[in-house]
């Protein structure tokens, strides 16, 4: 470019000492330069503007513009699959915050999944409009239901797989069984509110509709598709809107787009008592705009937004200028987008040169939309696939048996060690990966070690079943439960979700309750059978020879007087057994460790158990 330029100044300097005609063919030789340098100049400024790179089709001839503000060198692809769980959302920011270190320009979220916990959807939201990586591309590959469609809003762009699916977020309740139930309309108002604030806040944001976002998440959101005809956009108006624009009722058959199921026998399209401020000729740019009178029964306005509207006020002094389109949703359901409809709706951004939806299938085709040089996926690490599988509630409630199980052998045969160190592994396995995506906090580690302890000061310590035994029970089941739940009893207790938590928690303890109790009956009743529980415990020369006493059963029911005396057939650590004249019964000790064929005598006795305390002497 430089040469070219010093070869044009000569040419001028040259032009006085030459004649006409020398200086005519100066003046042409000028003009060609000049135009090359035009050309040059003007493919230079396009290359620091945007990327052009062939088109998916192969063709010599067919170059696709990659604009400025998309073009990316290194891109990181994050992607979230299955149900959205606090495991989803803390393994999410850690892979982005590797992104965001590693130099990344760009993330691609890639979605394939149903949708999940409100909290955890949030918490993405919030991360990746955060982020200092301001190029954000959700990739639909194939759904995004429920909170992954709200997590698809928060991205800058969207593009598609072919068969991409996206909506569906409305707020759910589990029935006792888990089959979905119709929530009540006021409960789900009161959880759609935060939601409603979510994904408005996108649009106003990323650009979306406003008002079509609200579909997403509410019932009643009933619009209509029109165009302007002057200026060629298109936009979704609702019925408020309608009245203005156009004679007549509006119509309400074939609606364009496809909803959820039916979820409410009332119809939208019902007048109500509610007004709608839509059409107000100077609205307040940051307050919420409803899509119809059911969404505007719902409080917003402790939401906050933060943005201003950027929606395109409609009035009465457009009318004529605005053709219908036709009906584009009925409201009756949440609203679900195919592909098609995600990119004539504007939400789907991998349109190619012929206006028709260029599906992205494949990681080479995200490069080539983005113009990268490098593209890496970052995926889940073992450790949070660990934690997924000990936080699953089958896995726990195998834990909490196993916990229960081994603490009853350690209280009972005291000294040996290893059902002790077992029970510790359990209570990890139950704590440890709770605690680390904010399940489990302090206060419920600490009720469930105070539990422990005060149960363990009852068997040792205080003969009977009273007040230690059973706040030390309410303390363990109560830090359990609470694990299940999270802190502060989740971001939205009253939410489906976090009642399914509580729920499904309750449940889990129960059972695993019911079958640590028949598993510790089992024990007590066989445990001179159980061969390696018996070598475990029974391995000293006196338990081996009063084996089979041990192995014999009272002849009387009746329970010993107290002060009566006998001796320990097998060593009180601190239970074990006795013999009483001719009874032999499963006793405790009250205080410390009794050897085998010390005297003992009762000092307490009920139809649970017997307690004895060590008196001088032998037999």
């Amino acid at each position: 470019m430089k040469s070219v330029r010093v070869l044009f100044r000569i040419l001028l300097m040259m032009k006085p000492k030459m004649d006409n005609k020398g200086t005519r063919l100066i003046r042409l030789t000028a003009m060609v330069l000049s135009l090359a340098l035009g050309l040059a100049v003007t493919a230079q400024e396009a290359g620091q503007t945007s990327t052009t790179l062939q088109d998916r089709s192969g063709g010599a001839n067919s170059i696709t513009a990659v604009p400025s503000h998309r073009q990316a060198d290194n891109i990181a692809i994050i992607m979230i699959e299955g149900p959205i769980t606090r495991i989803t959302s803390y393994s999410f920011q850690r892979r982005l915050a590797i992104a965001e270190q590693s130099g990344a320009n760009a993330i691609v979220v890639e979605l394939d999944t149903p949708g999940g916990e409100v909290g955890a959807v949030l918490e993405i939201c919030d991360a990746i409009r955060n982020s200092p990586i301001t190029n954000s591309v959700a990739w639909i590959n194939p759904t995004a239901y429920s909170g992954g469609a709200i997590i698809a809003l928060a991205c800058k762009e969207i593009v598609t797989a072919r068969s991409a699916r996206m909506g569906d977020a409305l707020p759910i309740r589990l029935s006792e069984i888990g089959q979905l139930i119709e929530m009540p309309e006021a409960e789900r108002q009161k959880i759609t509110a935060p939601l409603l604030g979510e994904v408005v806040g996108s649009a106003r944001l990323r650009g979306w509709d406003e008002f079509i976002v609200q579909g997403f998440v509410a019932l009643g959101v009933e619009l209509w598709w029109v165009r302007d005809t002057q200026t060629g956009e298109t936009f979704a108006i609702n019925e408020t809107e309608y009245r203005m624009l156009f004679e007549g009722d509006p119509p309400r058959t074939r609606p364009i787009l496809s909803n959820a199921p039916k979820l409410s026998a009332a119809s939208p399209g019902t007048p109500t008592d509610s007004t709608n401020d839509d059409g107000a000729t100077e609205p307040d740019p940051g307050a919420f705009r409803a899509a119809g009178p059911r969404v505007a029964a719902i409080d917003v306005n402790t939401v906050e937004i933060g943005r201003e509207s950027t929606r395109r006020v409609v009035s009465e002094s457009q009318k004529g200028q605005i053709e219908l389109i036709g009906y584009l949703c009925s409201g009756d359901g949440p609203l679900i987008l195919d592909a098609d409809q995600l990119a004539m709706l504007g939400f789907a951004s991998n349109i190619n040169s012929t206006g028709t939806l260029d599906p992205m299938l494949r990681d080479a085709d995200l490069e080539r939309y983005f113009g990268a040089k490098n593209l890496r996926r970052l995926e889940p690490n073992w450790s949070e696939g660990l934690v997924i599988f000990s936080t699953h509630t089958a896995t726990r409630g195998v834990l909490l048996v196993v916990f229960l199980l081994m603490l009853f052998l350690e209280m009972s045969h005291p000294g040996v060690g290893l059902p002790g160190a077992i029970a510790l592994v359990a209570l990890v396995g139950l704590l440890a990966p709770p605690a680390l995506i904010g399940l489990a906090n302090w206060w419920e580690i600490g009720a469930i070690a105070l539990g422990i302890l005060l149960m363990f000061v009852e068997v040792l310590l205080l003969p009977g079943f009273g007040i230690p035994g059973i706040a030390g029970l309410l303390l363990l089941f109560g830090g359990m439960l609470g694990t299940f739940v999270g802190d502060t009893g989740g971001l939205f207790p009253n939410s489906p979700q976090e009642q399914s938590n509580m729920f499904y928690g309750m449940l889990t303890m129960v059972l695993s309750l019911m079958t640590a109790g028949v598993g510790m009956y089992y024990i007590a009743k066989n445990f001179g059978s159980i061969p390696i529980l018996g070598r475990l415990i029974l391995d000293d020369e006196n338990e081996s020879n009063d084996g089979l006493l041990a192995a014999m059963t009272s002849e009387s029911d009746a329970l010993p007087a107290i002060g009566t005396r006998g001796r320990a057939i097998t060593p009180l650590r601190p239970s074990g057994r006795g013999e009483f004249g001719d009874q032999i019964l499963d006793v405790v000790s009250d205080l410390g460790y009794v050897d085998a064929g010390k005297a003992v005598r009762v000092v307490a006795a009920d139809e649970f158990r017997v307690v004895v305390e060590e008196i001088d002497g032998t037999s």
